[in-house]
């Protein structure tokens, strides 16, 4: 006789709840820091269990970016028909990443790793750049579009440019946590705006004239 199948929505539930409390001691304790035992421990269940829904632990890190992934897209609001308002959604991402450390260290080093064909976040990461890539290329080509880029600037160049910049910017915040990535992304971003454009996104500051 066959065994009965578990409910479903149970299955779901727990797999979210495992996900939450990975997410939760990634994001305090790193990459190297985070285990398996600490997810067990917040979850109420067995390593064994886990690695039940999630079959490795690289299957799990690899689940823990995606969820990250949705809640930087909630918190950014940036979608493909997004302008000026990319620019406040990116620099919000900016200050969330800011406050989970951890997530971004294991995001810089997954993201490495991953570089070889054969790792398991291969597509996961292929797909995410082709993705974020395709949504900041068009929002800058929105900005260009609505008049508030500089001239002499190629929306496709900046929308990868910005994701590059943003990518090295994480790994140097690590390294030295004592300046501040918002403040070199606001930089980047009064670069390339008009100053009508950095005026609609709060970042205008007036030149200082000097006798």
């Amino acid at each position: 006789m066959a065994r009965p199948k578990g409910d479903s929505s149970v299955t779901e539930a727990r797999k979210q709840d495992i996900l939450k409390a990975a997410f939760e001691v990634f994001s305090k304790n790193g990459y190297r820091g985070g285990s398996l035992s600490q997810v067990s421990e917040i979850v109420g269940i067995t390593e064994a269990g886990i690695l039940h829904h999630f079959k490795t632990k690289a299957n799990l890190l690899i689940e823990v970016l995606a969820y990250r992934d949705e809640l930087a897209s909630e918190i950014s609001g940036v979608t493909e028909s997004s302008g000026l308002e990319f620019v406040t959604g990116w620099l919000n991402l900016i200050d969330y990443n800011i406050s989970v450390p951890g997530i971004v260290e294991l995001y810089c080093i997954v993201s490495a790793e991953a570089t070889a064909a054969d790792h398991p976040a291969h597509k996961y990461f292929q797909d995410r750049y082709e993705y974020v890539i395709g949504v900041t290329t068009a929002s800058m080509q929105r900005i260009h579009d609505d008049g508030y880029m500089r001239k002499n600037l190629d929306p496709v160049d900046l929308g990868r440019a910005i994701v590059a910049l943003s990518d090295g910017l994480q790994v140097q915040w690590l390294l030295d946590r004592k300046w501040d990535m918002i403040d070199e992304h606001k930089a980047f971003f009064r670069r390339i705006l008009t100053d009508e454009g950095a005026k609609l996104t709060g970042l205008y500051i007036k030149e200082k004239v000097i006798a």
